[in-house]
């Protein structure tokens, strides 16, 4: 009888979590840049439901495992110090006195939390190279199409269709960072040297709010960490949680200098002044803050002048006290920490990432906005699913072949001659 070759067993679950992980993460890596071109709320819808398709895929695969991980992420220190943040800003909801607007604010960023948490937990120990590949190309394609579109809005000297891919070019640039890692962890120089020459052109069309100066920041911290990673990543980090601290001071510290500059500068120099003037006014709100989303509400209402800083640094002071401003230094610095310690390209490319997200909230850019929160949860998610995509860097060696057997020595058929 022919021999039948004994096939593996189909496993269709197995198969289904593999389908259900590439859509949720094709959704965050490829689908959220593209469609955040066209749509404002593109971050807001996508990166939830791709962090659903992730975990539905983990508790398919490996329940117990997807339980255990999220378990040790919630009770390490770093995870422990995020969760006390995200419930003090909660908590603020009692003092505030605009606790409907406070509530969707909170609600957000709780959702960011989980999401991280949750998606952290739910990607696989080994990542598929053929996944992370959609980190790079959904960015790529992303940054090439916003070109296109800003070249023709130029041409047809049309400002409401620049105007309409904004957000999706800040989405683009601080997603450049993973995509610019996975490259080089790859050795794919060329791709790595043309992916950063469009996000470059993008970054110079976003000067004027800022986005260039922290892409620039965000470069500088790329080739320090590339030079030396453990100095420099551990510079940063603490420069980063230091100016959290030291917030309420800055105002006092940066007067002087900005005095000196010419009449350009008035504006910045009034907003430092009203800042000054909010702290020596109520050093004792400096314990536990007014609440949450008392600034943006403050200054539409009057409570508050106009020129007020928007800036992260004030906001967090202002509105959540030494509290929240301690709790979100501490955070950072274990996040900045945790991603220099990551393998190869990745040290750097997360340094860059969290130093370009702090210099753009330090400058007053969409601070904890719903649709920077999603990205952010985003991003971090993609370096986590990169860093277990580096488990196969070099090729095995092939072992030697097998001497061959000296003639007259094989072994005879059965009932036969030799």
């Amino acid at each position: 009888m022919p021999h039948r070759h004994a096939q593996a067993p189909l496993d269709p679950a197995a198969d289904a979590a593999l389908l259900l992980r590439r859509i949720g993460f094709g959704t965050l890596a490829l689908v959220l840049p593209i469609a955040s071109l066209v749509s404002r709320r593109a971050a807001v819808v996508l990166a939830p439901i791709g962090v659903v398709l992730l975990i539905i895929a983990a508790l398919i695969e490996d329940p117990g495992g997807f339980v255990s991980l999220l378990k040790r992420s919630l009770l390490s220190l770093p995870g422990m110090i995020l969760i006390g943040l995200a419930g003090w800003a909660v908590l603020s909801l009692v003092w505030s006195p605009f606790t409907a607007s406070a509530t969707e604010k909170a609600g957000n960023l709780v959702l960011a939390v989980v999401l991280g948490f949750c998606g952290n937990a739910a990607l696989p120990e080994r990542m598929r190279a053929s996944n992370l590949n959609l980190v790079a190309l959904g960015t790529g394609i992303a940054g090439a199409f916003a070109l296109a579109l800003l070249v023709v809005s130029a041409l047809r000297h049309a400002d409401t269709e620049v105007s309409s891919v904004e957000r999706g070019i800040s989405v683009i640039l601080i997603m450049a960072w993973p995509a610019l890692a996975w490259l080089l962890s790859r050795e794919r120089g060329l791709s790595a040297v043309g992916l950063a020459v469009v996000v470059g052109l993008l970054a110079l069309t976003r000067f004027e709010d800022g986005e260039a100066v922290a892409m620039i920041c965000g470069a500088i911290a790329f080739g320090a960490v590339s030079a030396n990673r453990e100095t420099a990543s551990r510079l940063i980090a603490a420069i980063i949680a230091g100016l959290m601290l030291i917030a309420p001071l800055l105002p006092f510290l940066l007067m002087p200098i900005v005095s000196r500059f010419p009449q350009g500068s008035s504006e910045f120099a009034q907003s430092l002044a009203i800042w000054a003037d909010v702290v020596s006014r109520e050093p004792f709100r400096l314990i536990t803050g007014n609440g949450l989303d008392t600034v943006l509400r403050g200054r539409m209402i009057g409570a508050l002048p106009q020129p007020t800083p928007t800036t992260l640094l004030f906001e967090t002071w202002y509105e959540l006290g030494i509290v929240g401003a301690a709790a979100a230094s501490f955070c950072l610095y274990f996040a900045i920490r945790a991603a220099g310690r990551m393998p190869s390209a990745l040290a750097a490319g997360g340094v860059a990432a969290f130093t370009t997200a702090f210099a753009l909230s330090a400058l007053g850019f969409a601070t904890l906005q719903p649709w920077w929160l999603m990205t952010l949860t985003a991003v971090v998610l993609m370096f986590g699913a990169i860093a277990r995509g580096q488990y196969r860097t070099d090729r095995p060696v092939a072992p030697l072949p097998l001497p061959l057997k000296p003639a007259g020595t094989s072994r005879p058929k059965a009932g036969g001659t030799a």
